[in-house]
């Protein structure tokens, strides 16, 4: 039997047949504007030439068909200049070189060439460009031969040339036309190389917006995980107390805990969701002023929370406050969730001030089993520390697991 496509296919059959879609409208576009170029190119060159040619009435009509080749030639180069720019060119250098065999009259449709030149530099790689360069030169040489030979440069017959006539056909016979070929290939050449710069940047551009998106992404999943993991641990933990405790006291503060804690959690949890919608949006209240009551919370819990400050009160970063909020917090839902709740958690906040300012937060519990691998939990708490300024670590020492954070005052 032949297996159904998976819903992962689909949309990846319509990611592709949306780039194709898009690739198909890009390349009609490109080739719309180049209709457009090569026929004014057309207008713009033939125009001069109708008006040479009544004016002055030379040519033959052999010239005159050819004047219509060459034209033609130019417009369809054109409508191929960026995909196959080089073999254009190549092209047209041997239609020059025939105008120099059959002694054919200057068309100025010849400039038409310029675009087919500048799109060799801006289209081509760079093995292409140094080609277009090396035809450039080759046309030179013809356009040089046609102005000694039929553009009244050249000696008289039967005469030598010399050494100021050869200079004279260097200066106004070659240079003039070499380096008006070539400038036109160079510059296609610096104007596809600013845009490639330009694509790269505007490339690094969305490369740091797509790191700043996931870093904001990663932070409010933290806050989210610190917050919907501690509100439902308590929660939990008054529950089952409530449950089964015959005391109606002890029910009512366990619900009051429970309503209090679910309360907190709303708020923080909508301040969340409104700093999702608005990425200046305030952080979620959180700092270590608020440390006792978070402590308080625990222990109506059920958790012997033993919590010692020392020194004076320092002024921390923002960030760094909220990070060390957070911090406490996970480390004491860990405890409450995975730690022995029967023997006591020791929480330190340690202020310093003095030339290197700043808090060290400790806090260790015993454990009920070893601990497993690392959850987003812990993974969060080293990076929030990281974030703010500080550092963070976790792990089991002589039987606790214990969560070491410090904070300078100076974070930024």
């Amino acid at each position: 039997m032949t297996a159904a496509p998976t819903d992962e296919a689909a949309p990846a059959a319509g990611v592709d047949e949306a780039t194709a879609d898009e690739r198909r409208r890009v390349d009609r576009r490109a080739l719309r504007a180049d209709g457009i170029l090569a026929a004014v190119t057309t207008v713009l060159t033939g125009i001069p030439t109708a008006i040479m040619w009544v004016l002055l009435a030379n040519g033959t009509a052999l010239h005159w068909a050819f004047c219509a080749l060459v034209a033609a030639a130019i417009a369809g180069a054109i409508l191929v200049r960026r995909s196959h720019p080089v073999l254009a060119l190549l092209a047209l250098t041997g239609l020059a070189a025939l105008h120099v065999a059959i002694a054919a009259p200057m068309f100025p449709v010849w400039f038409g060439v310029l675009v087919v030149l500048y799109s060799a530099g801006r289209f081509a790689r760079w093995p292409g460009r140094l080609g277009a360069l090396g035809l450039a030169f080759v046309a030179s040489l013809l356009a040089a031969t046609w102005l000694a030979t039929e553009g009244g440069l050249s000696v008289g017959p039967g005469t030598l040339p010399t050494v100021p006539d050869i200079l004279r056909l260097v200066a106004f016979a070659w240079i003039p036309p070499m380096m008006l070929f070539s400038i036109a290939v160079l510059v296609g050449w610096g104007v596809a190389a600013v845009a490639r710069s330009e694509a790269a940047s505007n490339e690094a551009l969305a490369s740091t917006r797509r790191a700043d998106e996931q870093e904001e992404r990663a932070a409010l999943a933290r806050d989210m995980h610190d917050v919907v993991a501690h509100s439902l641990a308590v929660v939990i933990a008054q529950a089952n107390g409530a449950r089964y405790t015959p005391d109606p006291e002890a029910k009512n503060r366990s619900l009051e805990v429970i309503a209090g804690t679910a309360k907190q959690a709303l708020g923080d949890v909508r301040l969340l969701l409104g700093q999702l919608r608005h990425s200046q949006a305030a952080d979620p209240v959180a700092s270590l002023d608020g440390a006792p009551a978070l402590i308080e919370r625990i222990r109506a819990s059920g958790l012997d929370v033993r919590l010692v400050e020392l020194g004076a009160a320092v002024p921390l970063p923002r960030t760094a406050d909220i990070a060390a909020y957070r911090i406490l917090q996970e480390a004491l839902t860990n405890a409450l969730r995975h730690g022995d709740t029967s023997q006591p958690v020791h929480v330190r906040l340690q202020r310093a001030g003095g030339p290197q300012p700043g808090i060290v937060l400790d806090v260790h519990n015993r454990l009920r089993a070893h601990p497993g691998v690392a959850g987003h939990g812990v993974r969060g708490m080293h990076e929030r520390a990281r974030l703010a300024g500080g550092d963070a670590w976790t792990g089991v020492e002589d039987g606790w697991f214990r969560v070491r954070a410090a904070f300078p005052a100076s974070a930024r």
